[in-house]
């Protein structure tokens, strides 16, 4: 199994093996005659004593275990630790936790529909009326409902506490709504045509429109919006602040990725402009292990999942996925992200991150799956169908807990946490 041995420092008693070598080199040789006086005799049995190990054995400089012993050091039973120790992260369901109808759900690749908020309330637009469905027992509300057909909500997005939800409109307008009255805030002006992308950072409500514009508006402030970015040259269908509010990622369907500062938030100066992509970009999500990764996916036409370093402007890694990317979500507990496909898949995989291997694929769906969200624990994820069903997944087990760990043998003598191999 290898080409040597090496010992562990931490079975050595290091004092005891020198003492035993500078020893024999002051012996003299009349001391190893048969011939001892009573105090030599006594010296030597009391080294014999001194120097026998546990089970009776004499001591060993370099201790070492024969492969049947509960000891061994044998590289398999190590690696079959870390096997062990790696299964249990990989309990990826094979079926939604639970499935939910969800009648008159827009199928439309450009708008963005669903969100679950920090108060464990998922809020999802059917047809002309937003419901909210409480995540612990499905139980659902309606929010609002437009009499007119065309003006049907097509986005929503919670803010960071949970409590409000902002609407955009497919005939340009937007509404900020109290979650715990159901009353209307306030509304918002500034764009043409269909409201399709929202995304908060603290009291900032970003969202881009089909009029290809990105406006920032302060919800503080009753007065104009505080900037536009300008850069998209049709429909921006993805928008995703990161976790530290720093950057913004807009997708369009001119196949461009643009990431933006909020330190440049008065002009329409982009910091990067990413063209790699040969279909529309919707689904955008930020690394929350690595602030400056971001990740994009495109549609139809391309089919793959991009990886972004934002700091340096380059693309990292490049996936072909084989079908439409609609949607990405990170994992927030180990180095995962999960994507939702349309034609022709109609699936969720999972990839590992960085190496973007493949995991596992999920299908519970009949239709392309267009929209993801995650709850506030970020243990389980949400999809929404063109089929009309959302569906639960428990596909983000959070890391063990103290308690587990305690247990888990990192404190055997097989255990790599205790190796001292160098």
């Amino acid at each position: 199994m290898g080409d040597r041995f090496i010992p562990t420092r931490s079975l050595m008693d290091l004092d005891r093996a020198r003492s035993s070598l500078l020893e024999r080199r002051t012996k003299k040789p009349a001391e190893w005659s048969s011939v001892l006086t009573p105090k030599e005799e006594y010296r030597r049995r009391l080294e014999e004593n001194l120097t026998l190990d546990s089970e009776g054995r004499p001591f060993r400089m370099l201790p070492f275990w024969r492969p049947s012993t509960r000891r061994s050091l044998l590289v398999d039973e190590m690696m079959q630790e870390e096997r062990d120790h790696a299964r249990f992260f990989r309990r990826v369901p094979s079926s939604p936790d639970k499935i939910l109808d969800v009648p008159c759900l827009t199928d439309d690749y450009y708008v963005n529909i669903m969100d679950w908020g920090k108060e464990n309330i998922l809020a999802v637009a059917m047809g002309p009326s937003v419901y909210l469905l409480k995540g612990d027992t499905g139980e659902a509300q309606l929010l609002l409902s437009v009499d007119q057909e065309e003006s049907y909500p097509s986005s929503v997005s919670w803010c960071d506490d949970g409590k409000k939800l902002a609407v955009g409109y497919a005939t340009a307008e937007m509404e900020l709504w109290d979650a715990l009255t159901f009353q209307q805030v306030r509304t918002f002006e500034g764009h043409k045509r269909r409201v399709g992308s929202l995304s908060w950072n603290r009291h900032i409500l970003t969202s881009g429109s089909c009029d290809c514009s990105i406006i920032n508006h302060d919800v503080r402030s009753h007065r104009k919006p505080v900037s536009r970015f300008r850069g998209h040259s049709d429909e921006v269908c993805g928008l995703r602040w990161s976790e530290g509010g720093r950057q913004l990622a807009s997708g369009g369907n001119d196949n461009l990725v643009y990431v933006w500062e909020s330190v440049n938030m008065r002009s329409s100066k982009y910091l990067h402009r990413f063209n790699d992509h040969n279909a529309a970009v919707r689904a955008l999500a930020w690394c929350p292990h690595e602030s400056n990764v971001l990740a994009s996916g495109g549609g139809d036409a391309d089919r793959c999942i991009k990886i972004w370093n934002t700091r340096e402007g380059k693309c990292t890694a490049s996936i072909e996925t084989s079908s439409q990317v609609c949607a990405l979500e990170w994992n927030r507990h180990q180095k995962e992200i999960l994507s939702a496909h349309g034609y022709d898949q109609n699936q969720l995989t999972l990839w590992s991150y960085p190496s973007m291997s493949r995991i596992a694929d999920l299908k519970g769906h009949t239709s392309r799956v267009l929209h993801l969200s995650q709850s506030p624990d970020g243990t389980t994820v949400v999809s929404a169908a063109a089929d009309e069903s959302i569906c639960f997944w428990k596909v983000f087990e959070p890391p063990r807990n103290s308690s587990r760990a305690a247990n888990d043998g990192s404190d055997s003598i097989l255990s790599l946490k205790r190796m001292h191999i160098r």
